[in-house]
């Protein structure tokens, strides 16, 4: 079953209020909207990367230049610093090069990808 925008930022950034997300993520996404938002992998790879680099302080990859074997990296311009980093770092797969930047994030794979988040050893190591 598919989870809301909300509920992935719960996952990742814990049981915080409107304000807590209206700052991390307010410029970008609406609260309203997140509560029936359906998440998609593109959207996942942003609240990730804003977590990795705004809370737990991760250094960006020194090239995503090795991303690019992604076929659908550029199908969101806009997307591709963080699907890149989110790949590179190995905590979102890719399927025979396909990021799958539109697909909607199962609960199961959500849970995945923020254990991912937390446990380094258990990211596959990108490519």
């Amino acid at each position: 079953m598919s989870i809301t925008v909300r509920d992935f930022f719960y996952l990742l950034f814990g049981d915080h209020d409107r304000e807590e997300f209206e700052y991390r993520l307010g410029e970008q996404l609406s609260y309203a909207e997140s509560e029936t938002r359906l998440i998609d992998r593109r959207t996942a790879a942003y609240m990730v990367y804003v977590y990795i680099t705004d809370v737990l302080h991760e250094t960006e990859e020194p090239s995503i230049e090795p991303a690019f074997v992604l076929k659908d990296i550029y199908e969101c311009p806009a997307c591709i610093r963080y699907v890149a980093e989110v790949y590179l770092k190995g905590i979102m797969t890719a399927k025979d090069k396909v990021f799958g930047v539109k697909e909607k994030v199962e609960e199961e794979e959500a849970a995945v990808i923020v254990s991912r988040v937390f446990d380094r050893s258990k990211r596959f190591g990108g490519i």
